[in-house]
């Protein structure tokens, strides 16, 4: 029998119960297909609200996956699980492997069906993060707005009742929700939302499968090695490996 291949899910927050509440949403969607890892960030915030969060969550990212690559198999793919992506350029550079985020997964499955949408999601900060992906990623004149639903109660019928007058609002045929400490409420935010709701948690799963089942392609060209310090040891050691990094010289 062929063996399973592995997904290697990393959390950018330190939040180590979303990081179980993602696991368990990739598990309920691929059953046992898959192999599933998980790595939490080390340090910086248990919810990322600020580009100071998102710069660290950046560095995070790469030491998690470090981290997680120095103690065990690597995987055939990756799923970067923050609606935000941090990190996302940076660990596709290193890696070498398919790098899937919820973000760009999400404004690509939402721009693929006919019409606009509007993104939602918690956190002011990631406004401006996910409209410049959607430029990115060429998908800007889809994405109507970007919605916060910070200001609202914990409950799905308000912020159901929120999302789809937005929607209405901005000329939009639906919302893409994000956002990992949503997970647990999105079922019924979109039972009790007028206007389809689409997961962009569910679109990268699906995304990152099919690129754990595909044929790898070579990836990025690297600039070149250059001196790094103060990095923890298993990062220091995986950029070494991956050709972008030489210890420092003595007395540097």
């Amino acid at each position: 029998m062929e063996p399973r291949r592995s997904l290697l899910i990393v959390n950018p927050n330190t939040s180590v119960a979303i990081t179980g509440t993602i696991e368990a949403r990739v598990r309920v969607q691929l059953g046992e297909r898959f192999a599933l890892r998980t790595a939490t960030a080390a340090f910086g915030f248990r919810y990322i609200a600020s580009r100071a969060g998102i710069a660290i969550a950046g560095h995070a990212v790469l030491d998690a996956v470090a981290r997680a690559l120095a103690s065990g198999e690597r995987p055939d793919a990756i799923l970067l699980a923050c609606f935000g992506d941090p990190g996302f350029e940076a660990l596709t550079e290193a890696c070498g492997l398919p790098v899937v985020g919820f973000a760009e997964a999400g404004l690509r499955a939402a721009a693929a069906l006919p019409g606009a949408f509007i993104a939602a999601t918690r956190g002011g900060v990631w406004r401006e993060v996910i409209q410049a992906l959607a430029l990115t990623l060429g998908v800007a004149d889809r994405l109507a707005a970007v919605e916060t639903i910070d200001h609202l109660p914990d409950e799905p019928a308000p912020i159901a009742a929120f999302l789809a007058g937005r929607a209405q609002a901005a000329g939009a045929s639906r919302v893409l929700m994000g956002g990992a400490g949503l997970i647990p409420r999105l079922d019924a935010i979109a039972a009790a939302c007028p206007v389809p709701v689409l997961d962009a948690h569910g679109a990268a799963i699906d995304e990152a499968a099919r690129c754990a089942e595909a044929p790898h392609s070579p990836g990025r060209p690297h600039p070149g090695a250059v001196e790094a310090e103060g990095l923890s040891g298993p990062l220091a050691q995986w950029l070494a490996g991956c050709g972008l990094a030489l210890p420092a010289a003595p007395g540097a």
